[in-house]
């Protein structure tokens, strides 16, 4: 478990954290969101003993005295990955530095995992991003750490390294790792975290549980779509409060007498192909919150 207590950090008398309180719980993935200058980085670096807090305390599950290096995992958003050695040669480079004995097979399981393993003797600089980003998250677990903190971990990874990524961060979460990620892919956030803190002008906005918050800030809505796609421009859309997106025509409901009026009337505009309740997404509950349209 970590738990931040009322932290502060200032740089030339320019608040880049402001009492900033949160609770990332062992066995859970915590996802922490902010616009660009938020706070989140800072933050994380605090977590790492990077930067100090200028007040404020950080504990580590349940004590002031924080662990020793290797307990931690850190991902910076600025790779840090030597370029002229090979990929074995970094990995054990840093695995020695952790005190991992005998490193070099778990390094090939999960070269092959990542489907990597016959480029184990290349150079990092012969690599893509994505692949360069790979070898950044490898060496953010190879050392099996209790504390994982990762800044950006999706970048340049796609759909494919995306979901093995979550499959990896998953197996460390049914081991009781504590996991806290940043990033500005929100929709990884909503599909991989069970908790998120939101932090806006270097104050926290929000933190708990996702469900909850979504329960919490997200207004119902109903989402219809039509057999004649040329039907979400009628004027009648707009008459009832509609929205357009993605095909699908969206109402903001408030009971269900509401939704029953609106259905009876979509209706009779033409066949529907689809009509469902769903929650708002976790992006469309951040931009009203980091707008200011939900107090």
């Amino acid at each position: 478990m970590l738990t931040l207590r009322n932290i502060n950090k200032e740089f030339e008398s320019v608040s880049a954290v402001s009492d900033v309180s949160f609770e990332v719980n062992a066995g859970r993935i915590f996802g922490f969101l902010g616009p660009n200058g938020a706070g989140k980085t800072t933050t994380l670096r605090m977590i790492m003993n990077i930067i100090q807090p200028d007040t404020g305390e950080i504990f580590f599950n349940g004590s002031i005295q924080r662990p020793e290096n290797r307990a931690f995992g850190y991902l910076p958003e600025e790779r840090g990955l030597y370029q002229k050695f090979t990929l074995v040669e970094v990995l054990e480079y840093f695995a020695k530095l952790r005190n991992v004995s005998n490193p070099k097979p778990l390094i090939m399981n999960l070269l092959e995992r990542f489907n990597l393993s016959d480029r184990a003797e290349n150079k990092v600089s012969e690599l893509s991003k994505g692949n360069q980003q790979k070898i950044q998250f490898i060496n953010t677990i190879l050392h099996d750490p209790q504390f994982i903190i990762m800044d950006e971990p999706f970048s340049g990874l796609d759909p494919v390294n995306q979901l093995l990524m979550k499959e990896i961060l998953d197996e460390l979460k049914s081991r009781g790792k504590t996991i806290i990620l940043s990033s500005h892919q929100i929709d990884q956030v909503e599909r991989i975290c069970d908790d998120v803190a939101l932090i806006n002008r270097a104050k926290l906005v929000l933190s708990g549980d996702l469900k909850t918050i979504k329960r919490q800030y997200g207004e119902p809505i109903l989402k219809i779509s039509f057999v004649d796609e040329t039907l979400i421009h009628h004027k009648k859309i707009a008459e009832l409060g509609g929205s357009i997106k993605d095909n699908f025509v969206i109402f903001k409901v408030d009971t269900a007498l509401e939704s029953k009026h609106i259905i009876s009337e979509i209706i009779e505009l033409g066949e529907t192909k689809e009509i469902k309740k769903a929650e708002p997404s976790l992006e469309e509950i951040f931009i009203k919150l980091v707008q200011g349209d939900i107090s």
